[in-house]
């Protein structure tokens, strides 16, 4: 069965416990760079949804995990004027705070 997932929109800023697979296979994505978590992980959600993740320590092994952090918006609004993308997409992401092996 298929699990549900949430509006991200109505959880930005706040605290979310999400679980997937590390991915070996890394999609298209925007990317940020968030100081206190250098570390980039995709984790796929479902065969559909793949989530950029950024935690303190590698997430090396490409299993299942649970994971808990709070979910930031990522769009091309801020892009740079020269840049050929201003169609207003965007992306979310997380910032790990924990996780675990499932």
């Amino acid at each position: 069965m298929k699990k549900e997932l949430i509006n991200f929109e109505d959880f930005i800023g706040k605290k979310v416990t999400l679980e997937g697979k590390v991915s070996n296979i890394m999609w298209q994505h925007f990317s940020t760079f968030v100081l206190d978590h250098p570390y980039t992980t995709y984790i796929d959600l479902d065969e559909t949804h793949q989530i950029v993740a950024y935690s303190k320590e590698p997430i090396e092994n490409l299993d299942y995990i649970q994971f808990t952090g709070s979910i930031i918006k990522i769009d091309t609004q801020n892009n740079d004027p020269h840049s050929k993308i201003h169609d207003g997409y965007v992306e979310y992401q997380i910032i790990i705070d924990t996780w675990k092996y499932i």
